[in-house]
């Protein structure tokens, strides 16, 4: 995968983007997922949180081998990072790429802020919104800023920064999330939702003028001989399986969640939780999602801990050519549909 030719002909639909699915124990692990992007295979290389290596500087060891995609963070926690080190690192991998970034941030499980904040009680609502409030502050200084009497010299970014600008994101699972994403975030990003749902629950949050910018992180897995298609979307989805948050979400989706393993893995696949298929059937069921109103689309490679990184990659490649001609579906008209 290291010797990928460019792709300069444009997505016929909205944007498609590869996620590393790893904790990664090497930052190299990155690299050939990065080329994709880089060779235009993809619009932007996302990575999530990190408790192995740090995500940031990960993605920096990314840059300084002169690998320089778009990139979006998605999602940090919180809890691990005062919102000015995030707004810094926010700024600093942007400024290192010379590229517009995503970073989106989420709360954790109430387990994990009370292992880690003294304000565990507060709701995740409350934590997220002053959370996302301060980061955008800091990244959106405006020069007058420096005469407020009711910010503190020490708590401000630098008003005169003129480099690639930073979109701040927010986790997106539930309506009450949605909206505070709707009038805080420039991005809600979503992650083991089934259209369907996000449809009637989450989308018409965001049909405003203003609202965020979409992003889906999606499943994928390409049918081929010999490939186990149940094992390899439990391996996939199972860590995310065991947290309250995406269960809950699941279940108000109609995906039930209490069967054997089979029936778990048929519940995912049935409800497009995750989309498998021929290459061309999942690019026609991403166009879904842009006609829908989602802007971006992250295609998560289910195969990545069952058969390794070449058939991930191998999947990513291949359904991400197949949406360069898959016809975009026109359902709807939507003013978030088109942000950039």
């Amino acid at each position: 995968m290291a010797d990928l030719d460019h792709r300069s002909d444009a997505l016929s639909g909205g944007k498609v983007s590869v996620y590393f699915p790893l904790q990664p124990s090497d930052p190299r692990q990155l690299a050939p997922f990065a080329r994709l992007a880089v060779a235009g295979y993809a619009d932007r290389l996302w990575m999530g949180q990190s408790l192995n290596l740090d995500t940031h500087q990960v993605l920096a060891h990314l840059l300084g081998q002169g690998i320089s995609p778009a990139m979006g963070i998605g999602l940090s926690l919180m809890p691990l990072t005062h919102p000015f080190q995030a707004a810094v690192a926010a700024r600093s991998l942007a400024a290192l790429s010379g590229k517009p970034l995503t970073a989106v941030f989420g709360t954790g499980t109430s387990a994990f802020r009370k292992a880690l904040s003294q304000a565990s009680h507060d709701s995740a609502l409350r934590v997220a919104e002053e959370y996302i409030t301060e980061v955008t502050r800091l990244l959106r200084s405006p020069a007058d800023e420096a005469q407020r009497e009711d910010v503190d010299p020490g708590f401000r970014l630098d008003p005169a920064w003129t480099g690639p600008p930073v979109e701040t994101g927010l986790g997106v699972l539930q309506e009450r999330m949605a909206r505070l994403a709707a009038r805080s975030a420039d991005v809600a990003l979503t992650f083991m939702t089934p259209l369907p749902y996000m449809e009637k629950v989450l989308l018409p949050v965001f049909d405003t003028a203003d609202g965020p910018r979409v992003v889906s992180v999606v499943h994928v897995l390409v049918r081929r001989p010999g490939r186990d298609v149940g094992d390899t979307v439990l391996r996939a989805t199972r860590n995310h399986l065991s947290g309250s948050n995406y269960r809950r979400t699941l279940s108000t989706a109609g995906v039930r969640l209490d069967g054997s393993d089979t029936d778990i893995a048929g519940e995912l696949v049935n409800h497009g939780v995750v989309l498998v298929g021929s290459c061309n059937d999942i690019a026609a069921a991403v166009s879904e999602y842009w006609a829908a109103g989602v802007d971006e689309v992250v295609l998560n490679p289910c195969t990545f801990l069952s058969e390794g990184p070449e058939e991930a990659l191998r999947d990513l490649v291949e359904i991400s050519t197949a949406c360069r001609t898959v016809t975009r579906p026109r359902r709807k008209e939507s003013p978030w549909a088109t942000r950039t």
